[in-house]
């Protein structure tokens, strides 16, 4: 048996973080439809686990690493944006405010007052209160 799945799998991707992603989501949805009792949850599940398995037996390698890096990407970016904005509620010295022209973040010290506050990326001047 053990020889039969290593024959099945030489030159096929197997599976990574996004297959087991898909694996684990398949998994809620599908406890969430039978107890709900809603048909369409349990044909999405199905399709999920579909998915998943298509992925994890495809033969198409590059293909595969490249939706994976691009699923690495995009929790990398949640994961960064998390961290940044905890790092800010805990920053008691500053005030931050975003810029309403480009949307960066920007740092003030408190207590300072009404202050003109310009923009270092696109230089539009905002008036806030630190």
């Amino acid at each position: 048996m053990k020889k039969w799945l290593q024959n099945l799998m030489v030159g096929r991707y197997g599976s990574d973080e996004l297959s087991f992603t898909l694996l684990m989501l398949y998994l809620g949805v599908c406890m969430f439809a039978i107890f709900a009792g809603i048909r369409i949850l349990q044909l999405l599940a199905l399709g999920i686990i579909l998915y998943a398995f298509y992925r994890i037996l495809s033969r198409n390698i590059p293909a595969r690493q490249a939706e994976n890096a691009a699923y690495l990407r995009f929790l990398s970016r949640i994961g960064a944006n998390s961290r940044a904005r905890k790092a800010r509620r805990q920053d008691k010295a500053h005030r931050y405010y975003r810029c309403k022209h480009c949307g960066a973040v920007l740092r003030v010290p408190r207590g300072i007052g009404k202050v003109e506050i310009t923009c270092p990326k696109c230089g539009e001047k905002l008036t806030k209160k630190t």
